[in-house]
């Protein structure tokens, strides 16, 4: 199996898309469009959705700036540590817009709309109302924000360990 490295050129092109992408969004929840969410949807949604275009855009960006990304999804070794925390802030960020969104899909108020279909194999089933949705979107936010906790406190512990290095003996 080969892996391609996403070129300079393609993570700016991909990444100015991101950053179109997220304009929507961003001016719908902020009413600067006729474009609305739909009745219910808090405006702050549409902001989080387009947040998560934008940092995805703003990363790409920043790893062209880089030099590209590697084979393994990572900047080069060279890149500058500055790129490594872009890349790394604009990351959280994204994960922690998807799982404020997921968090209002599980359990904010309102009704849901989710169309499901499961094929067993003696036929289908088709579960009714939001209940199956709101657990599945639930459980993700639960996961997600466990994740986030988990990565903030191992990185907090490195910059701890980091600083500690540092410190004159």
């Amino acid at each position: 199996m080969t892996t391609q490295s996403l070129s300079p050129r393609g993570a700016v092109l991909l990444g100015l898309l991101c950053i179109g992408v997220a304009a929507v969004p961003i001016l719908s929840g902020l009413h600067l469009t006729p474009v609305k969410p739909t009745p219910g949807t808090p405006a702050w949604i549409a902001l989080a959705v387009g947040l998560m275009f934008l940092f995805a855009g703003v990363t790409l960006l920043a790893d062209a700036a880089a030099g590209g990304i590697g084979p393994n999804g990572e900047l080069p070794q060279n890149a500058p540590p500055a790129f490594h925390l872009v890349q790394s802030i604009l990351g959280l960020g994204i994960v922690i817009a998807m799982a404020a969104v997921f968090s209002w899909v599980g359990f904010g108020p309102g009704e849901r709309h989710f169309s499901t279909t499961v094929s067993l194999p003696f036929g289908t089933w088709k579960p009714k109302g939001d209940t199956m949705g709101r657990w599945a979107f639930g459980a993700a936010a639960v996961l997600m924000w466990s994740a986030i906790a988990i990565a903030v406190i191992a990185s907090m512990r490195r910059l701890i360990v980091r600083i500690r290095a540092s410190l004159p003996m």
